[in-house]
């Protein structure tokens, strides 16, 4: 069954945008606020699974009756608001969820260290859906931010123990980002511990349209695996002029890989990401795929990648080849809003005042989507454990388990047609 094309995330970013500007709920009814704080235009992908995961959630609840909270009813809103990638854009929009009387936020992540404090003065969750900085989730330091995303501790240290035994050459190539600053420190680390280092050290500029100079220092430093760890556009940009200028070294990555952009980018050389491999979140849970694929099904039911005319048709890239994305990071913000909506339910107020809704999201614990135990405690605020990070690998445009990693060749592979 055919899920999310380029087009269709593209432009379903847009139809739910205008959908989420106002209550999806009854006309005049009580609503609750959500607010989604992410970089649509800059970053669509992370933008568009938000909206979109965050959207079927409210439905459904809507749909339900709402949310019961001191005896009285109400209906969830969901107001999209794109923060540019920018601190400052993004410190207007949440001093704006605050004057909704917003009762949490759904944030990319990538600004929300310049945010929480505005947001937890008012008593308002952050809850982080995509930003995999490790440092960034400090229950003491910012007790407000929460996130379900796999955190690059995590990531590193698994990647290091399945790259570290395969004895290649190799070289870490990084963008200019606090999201590489943290992700290098953690990955030099763990690679240390695993008896193995990288013996080139490459920094990509956020600031470049193109990386051919950096491409030729990872070739000629002679590296057989490279492990790159960026923001998606830098790191589909890299592979590109990588694999263009005659680059063959094994590529490793975190969970940025997976954004369409990598994809996209090198459609029409669909051979430069064959083979790149990267660390993520497992998908299916040890309890089988019934629940996942339950929930795929609600999420092509709600047709949220359909659009008018041609925005229906998928990407098509010069070679006719076509970018097909599951629906799989929509379940981090549709568990978000269940997650509040719980919260709500055990505070018995809308009233963010006090940390009343935050005390309530430290110790409620709800069925994920993909039938995981999905909540936070006070002093842990990560939603995804450690235990389920698995490896997936591009074949043929498509991304699917490693079979050499005794997790990853346990999960089924998602359709992607």
């Amino acid at each position: 069954m055919r899920t999310t094309g380029l087009i269709g995330v593209i432009a379903a970013g847009a139809t739910v945008l205008a959908a989420c500007g106002s209550s999806s709920g009854t006309a005049g009814a009580d609503s609750v606020t959500i607010v989604l704080n992410t970089p649509s235009g800059k970053m669509p992908f992370i933008g568009t699974f938000t909206q979109q995961g965050a959207k079927l959630a409210a439905d459904e609840i809507n749909k339900a009756g709402g949310i019961t909270v001191g005896g009285k009813k109400y209906q969830v809103k969901l107001l999209a608001l794109d923060n540019g990638l920018s601190s400052t854009t993004s410190m207007d929009n949440v001093k704006r969820a605050v004057s909704e009387k917003a009762v949490a936020i759904i944030d990319d992540g990538y600004t929300a260290r310049d945010t929480a404090k505005i947001a937890g003065d008012a008593g308002i969750p952050i809850m982080v859906d995509w930003d995999t900085t490790a440092e960034l989730i400090d229950p003491t330091a910012r007790p407000n931010v929460y996130r379900i995303a796999p955190p690059n501790d995590s990531l590193s240290e698994h990647l290091a123990a399945y790259v570290a035994p395969k004895g290649l050459k190799l070289a870490i190539v990084h963008d200019d980002t606090e999201y590489a600053d943290d992700g290098v420190k953690h990955l030099t680390e763990d690679f240390g511990k695993a008896n193995a280092r990288f013996d080139a050290d490459i920094e990509l500029p956020s600031s470049a349209t193109g990386y051919a100079t950096q491409a030729l220092q990872a070739k000629q430093s002679g590296a057989t695996g490279i492990v790159l760890w960026a923001q998606a556009p830098a790191l589909a940009q890299f592979v590109k002029d990588y694999r263009a200028g005659g680059g063959t070294a094994k590529i490793f990555s975190g969970a940025n890989a997976e954004d369409p952009i990598v994809r996209s980018q090198n459609a029409d050389h669909p051979e430069y990401i064959e083979g790149l491999t990267y660390a993520t979140f497992r998908i299916t849970t040890e309890g089988g795929p019934e629940a996942w694929n339950a929930f795929r099904g609600k999420y092509e039911d709600a047709a949220l990648n359909n659009g008018e005319g041609e925005e229906k048709l998928d990407f098509k890239t010069p070679k006719g080849r076509t970018v097909v994305q599951p629906p799989d990071w929509q379940i981090f913000p549709y568990d978000m809003v269940y997650l509040v909506k719980a919260a709500l339910e055990k505070a018995g107020t809308v009233d963010t005042s006090g940390n009343k809704l935050i005390d309530a999201l430290n110790g409620i614990t709800i069925k994920s989507a993909n039938g995981d135990n999905r909540g936070w405690t006070k002093d842990l605020h990560e939603g995804v454990v450690d235990d389920d990070i698995y490896f997936a690998s591009f074949v043929d445009m498509k991304f699917k388990p490693v079979q050499d990693d005794p997790l990853s060749k346990t999960l089924p592979p998602l359709d992607q047609e």
